[in-house]
Parts: structure tokens; sequence; C-alpha cells
């Protein structure tokens, strides 16, 4: 007889799942900060509770902006923008309401948006929530009208969407529904790169399940009122999605080429490395 899990059993590890994640966060691991966060996510799908989803999504985010920083930032600089990241995680409570989760988050993104900015960003732009504001409206009508685009092969719309975004947040700032517009889309763009996994059936899945989405993302945050309940439902069906999806293909293999020996790597050639990553990974959203 299978007995089903309790919300408190589910809680339970969740918790433990969290202190990995804020033991990796303290010894600036985030890569395993990074797998902890997804395994959050992925032990959700227990639950019927949306707040252990969220918890995840923003945890990930978190470890990929630090991840990044780390590699191409001083350590004066870094060192002030990891206090921020503590004090998230330091005022992180399950218990705590779905909306009190979204402020948190939102606060922590406007807190640490200008240290990863350039220091010619720094000085040119000023905070023009507006401006975002409509920005996004723009690009999620884009993204709606040209969905097509995303059966195109190798292209890279849903992505290019959440470049923008990215951009346009990290120069100018934006409010609670600018962070509910790109949690979406970055939610979305991690199912999406499991498209190519169903080969023939690529089309249909598509078209039955990525344009979906598409059109409720645009319908919920272009809504008179956006509903943050609504948000949360459409995030946390997306990224169940992306976790099933990763059940049943897991990550993208790396291809190595036949025939070739891998070259030993110093420690210089990976610090390099690293930095060039990283510089890759700031233009991306410039």
């Amino acid at each position: 007889m299978v007995e089903r899990m309790t919300e408190m059993d589910i809680s339970s590890v969740i918790k433990q799942d969290i202190g990995a994640v804020y033991s990796a966060f303290k010894n600036e691991d985030f890569r395993n900060m990074n797998i902890f966060s997804n395994r959050i996510m992925s032990n959700a799908l227990f639950s019927d509770d949306p707040k252990f989803t969220l918890i995840g999504f923003f945890l990930k985010d978190i470890a990929l902006i630090y991840d990044a920083m780390k590699a191409r930032k001083e350590l004066a600089t870094f060192t002030t923008a990891k206090s921020f990241g503590e004090v998230f995680l330091k005022s992180l409570k399950i218990e705590d309401e779905i909306d009190e989760h979204w402020k948190k988050y939102h606060e922590f993104c406007n807190s640490v948006r200008e240290h990863t900015a350039t220091i010619h960003e720094k000085k040119s732009y000023k905070e023009a929530i507006e401006f975002s504001h409509a920005s996004f409206i723009w690009l999620l009508k884009l993204l709606e009208k040209d969905k097509e685009l995303l059966l195109v092969g190798k292209n890279q719309f849903a992505r290019g969407i959440l470049n923008e975004m990215n951009r346009i947040f990290r120069v100018h700032g934006g409010g609670i529904e600018e962070i509910y517009a790109v949690s979406l889309i970055r939610g979305l763009q991690l199912y999406y790169e499991y498209m190519d996994y169903f080969e023939d059936a690529r089309t249909e899945i598509i078209t039955s399940s990525v344009f979906p989405y598409v059109d409720a993302i645009a319908k919920t945050m272009m809504a008179k009122e956006v509903n943050q309940k609504e948000v949360t439902s459409l995030l946390r069906r997306i990224i169940i999605d992306w976790r099933l999806s990763y059940i049943r293909f897991m990550e993208r293999p790396r291809i190595v080429p036949i025939g070739q020996k891998p070259l030993p790597i110093t420690e210089e050639t990976r610090q390099k490395l690293s930095e060039t990553i990283a510089k890759a990974l700031e233009e991306e959203v410039k």
C-alpha cells in the first residue's frame, strides 16, 4: 500500500533543501546552490502548495546572478552585492504567504540590479519604471503575435524576449508586475529548451503546450489588474512541465568529438575561461 506524503513531510524536506542552498551560498558555491534550488522545485512536484515551487525558482535565479557576478566583479563590489542575497535568505520563511515571497524577491531584484550594471550604465541611466512597464507589455505582445517563430528550429525568440526584459530591468528597474513578467518568461524559456528532444513531435508539442502558455502569459500580464494568484498558478504549471521534462530527458548531453582526448587545463587557463564565460553572460543582457 502506497502512503501519500503529507504537506508536513514535504515541508520538512524542503527546509533541508533550503539549508543546503544557504550553506552553498555562504561558501560562494553558486553552482551547487543552483542544483539545490532545482531540487526544491523537483520536490515541490509532490506538493500542491505553490509556495515551494516559487521558493526554488527564486533561489535558482539568485544562484545564477551571483555565479556570473562572482567571476567578473571586484571583491568589494561583489561582497556588497552578496549582502542582499544574505538578507533575502535569512528572511526566507516557507510559512510566509505567497505575496510576501513575491515582495521579498522583488526587493532583492531591485537592490542587487545596480551591482550587475557596468559603471557606464550606473552613470548614464536613471530609474524609469513607466518605461520598463510599457516596454515589457510591448515585448509580450510581440511574443504573442510572432509565436509561430517558436516552431522554427534553433530559434532564440523566447531567449531574446527574456534578454530584453533582463536588460531593461537591470538599467531602469521595475515594479512587481515586471518581476511577474520576467519570471514567467524565464520559466517558459527553461521549458522550451526541451522542445528539441521531441524530434518528430516537436511541432505538435509546441502547438499544444507552449503556445497556450504564451497566450496565457500575455492575457495574464495585460489584464487591467494583474492577479498575483493567477501569475503564481501559471508559473507553477510551467515549472512543473519543465521539471517533468528534466525527469524524462535529464540535462542536455555535452558533445565531445570522437577520438579527441581532453587537454589538461591549468588553473590559470581555468580562471581565464571562467572570466570569458562571465563576460559572455554579461553580453547576453546588454
